[in-house]
């Protein structure tokens, strides 16, 4: 009896083998090539002239697979959703079947009746919720997530050991403190630096205690500054000019990134393009010789020669927190491709939304120096201590010819993806269009000394005002 057992247990578990092996041969398969008919050429229209080798590769690429002319136009960002608009209920359809949009502008495209909902059932299996939250107007998702901005942190490994990066401001002034020259740090000109003049960058500074329109960013209720702690933080920042000495007339990105990539930076806040421009330049092989070797005295008390190569030679962190007390929280913006409803290929311009934001992303980077918002195929149940993995699209991110990147390129663009997940999404309420041009005015004038109590209180006022006029 215990033997017939046996056979039936053995028999069974082959057959839940043999199950397996035809799911998973299933799963792999890759997707059957989706057929597209079309009235009219597909026009696609982007304002960013940064990704148009992507655009018109991708562009090229789609019309060869699908067998229909599809051209992609870069055009004005001046006045943008309303020229699509003028153009698309011309009486001859004239405006894009597709085109690229900015997080904050989708409530006035919504409105204009320009966006098409987006009803994919497995959305948040090929984008995180916040990247979704970012495409999402009124609980409807109105485009798809293309490629996300946000800032973060960059240290030199040479002069920081990873192993102890401070995870605030006030741990960067100790180590500032505690900074001696050597053979090894001797091209430091800069302990920390940042563009103070950039407004995405220093929203860090008031960020955490700063709600500009809820989850969606399209709520005006929830629009909100606690200015008793928005004030103790600026007067941190503005604290910070004694030290870093930051001339918020003259500093520039451009400038930021090359003297990090010189070796004249120890730690910098920077965003996407500023990375690419960084990796452009670790490709290239334009960095300067580092001194890999360093006299220490051990445990022991007794001196030892180190050495220590890194490559790359930066690593990145989420932004740091001012102090233990004061909290710093960054901006991202999530830029889209919406559908236009006025398009007479409604069917053909959704697949060609999916080819741009999906099945080509893992060449955005390569192509365009940006960060694809498409997140890898891995699911959060296989790795439960993370929220989503980004792990497929990392290997393609510096192209076929770097697939096999290491771990520790994987956990670079990862920390990215992680100041991105923990970033306020600029709002959608048009109202607030322009509160980058008060609020950059507002922090330069802080940064050079104005009294911040006064400054905050009439943003507050502007801002409310500008809620209460429309």
């Amino acid at each position: 009896m215990a033997a017939k057992y046996k056979r039936v247990l053995a028999v069974l578990i082959l057959l839940l083998l043999v199950a397996q092996m035809l799911y998973i041969g299933q799963k792999n398969q890759p997707e059957e090539e989706e057929e597209i008919v079309i009235e009219h050429p597909l026009l696609i229209w982007y304002t960013d002239p940064d990704i148009q080798a992507y655009m018109e590769a991708s562009a090229a690429e789609a019309s060869a697979r699908y067998q229909v002319e599809i051209r992609a136009e870069l055009v004005s960002e001046v006045d943008y959703i309303e020229n699509i608009n003028q153009a698309s209920v011309a009486e001859e359809m004239e405006g894009p079947d597709v085109y690229v949009a900015s997080s904050a502008l989708l409530e006035k495209a919504t409105l204009a009746g320009l966006t098409s909902p987006v009803t994919d059932a497995g959305l948040l299996s090929s984008y995180s919720e916040k990247a979704v939250q970012a495409v999402t107007y009124d609980g409807t998702v109105v485009a798809r997530p293309f490629y996300i901005e946000t800032c973060f942190m960059l240290y030199n490994c040479y002069y920081v050991n990873p192993e102890n990066v401070p995870d605030s401001i006030d741990g960067i002034l100790t180590y500032a403190e505690e900074f001696e020259a050597d053979e090894v740090t001797e091209k430091v000109e800069n302990i920390f630096k940042w563009n103070v003049a950039d407004v995405i960058d220093n929203y860090m500074f008031l960020g955490a205690y700063t709600n500009l329109g809820g989850t969606s960013g399209d709520d005006k209720s929830q629009v909100s500054l606690d200015l008793s702690k928005i004030e103790e933080c600026m007067a941190y920042y503005q604290s910070l000019n004694s030290f870093f000495a930051i001339d918020a007339d003259t500093v520039t990105s451009e400038e930021v990134i090359q003297e990090f990539i010189d070796g004249k930076t120890v730690f910098t806040i920077v965003n996407v393009p500023m990375l690419a421009e960084l990796d452009r330049a670790v490709k290239a092989g334009e960095l300067p010789e580092y001194v890999t070797e360093r006299t220490v005295v051990n445990e022991a008390g007794e001196e030892e020669t180190v050495t220590a190569v890194y490559e790359p030679f930066y690593r990145i962190q989420p932004l740091p927190s001012l102090t233990d007390e004061l909290w710093t929280r960054g901006l991202s913006v999530t830029n889209s491709v919406v559908v236009n409803p006025y398009s007479k290929n409604v069917d053909a311009a959704f697949a060609c939304a999916r080819y741009l934001t999906k099945e080509r992303a893992g060449k955005l980077y390569e192509e365009s120096g940006k960060l694809a918002a498409c997140q890898s195929p891995v699911k959060a149940e296989e790795e439960p201590k993370s929220i989503f993995s980004y792990q497929s699209l990392y290997d393609r991110l510096l192209g076929d010819d770097r697939a096999s990147e290491s771990a520790e390129g994987t956990e670079k663009y990862q920390a990215v993806y992680e100041a991105y997940e923990q970033a306020a999404e600029v709002p959608k309420i048009m109202e607030l269009s322009n509160v980058w041009l008060q609020l950059e005015v507002v922090l330069a004038d802080i940064w050079r000394g104005a009294d911040a109590g006064e400054e905050l209180a009439r943003f507050s006022e502007l801002l409310d005002g500008q809620l209460e006029e429309k």
